[in-house]
């Protein structure tokens, strides 16, 4: 957390936390307010607070309340790990800059460069990544095809 004192660090965080709901275009919107702070006595340690309220039975508010505590580095490894996997496949298959990033944009809060403009939306970024995967395969089936010189039987 302590790339919190960084002023361009933390408006990139507040950026993407502020507008998590905007790809939805829910009528009326979202009510949803987020805070991010930096603690310096804490350091690299994460502590999350949500407070989720709906209506329930009968029209009664009902109101959920999670905490999470975590170190934030440990939170990031597995996506270090699934950056690198993702990296060597399409530096492998011949993907291009643009389709790498689009296809890697869930890794990342605020996507960036070639992945800017991909919706911040998780099950639409996952989509992205599948999108990617059929088109390098079906390059590759038509790269065999013509090597064979007959027709594949492999399809999505």
């Amino acid at each position: 957390m302590l790339n919190l004192t960084s002023k361009k660090t933390i408006s990139a965080k507040l950026r993407v936390k502020q507008d998590i709901f905007g790809p939805w275009d829910e009528e009326p919107p979202v009510d949803h307010q987020v805070r991010v702070m930096y603690t310096p006595f804490i350091g690299d340690e994460k502590r999350d607070v949500v407070e989720y309220t709906s209506l329930g039975f009968l029209g009664c508010p009902h109101t959920m309340l999670t905490y999470t505590r975590c170190m934030d580095s440990i939170l990031c490894v597995p996506l270090m790990i699934d950056a690198a996997v993702w990296c060597d496949y399409f530096s492998r298959t011949g993907a291009t800059d643009g389709q790498a990033a689009a296809a890697t944009a869930y890794l990342f809060k605020v996507p960036e460069g070639g992945a800017r403009g991909v919706d911040p939306g998780f099950f639409r970024q996952m989509g992205q990544l599948e999108g990617v995967l059929k088109e390098l395969s079906s390059s590759s089936e038509e790269e065999e095809e013509g090597k064979k010189g007959g027709s594949s039987s492999l399809s999505w």
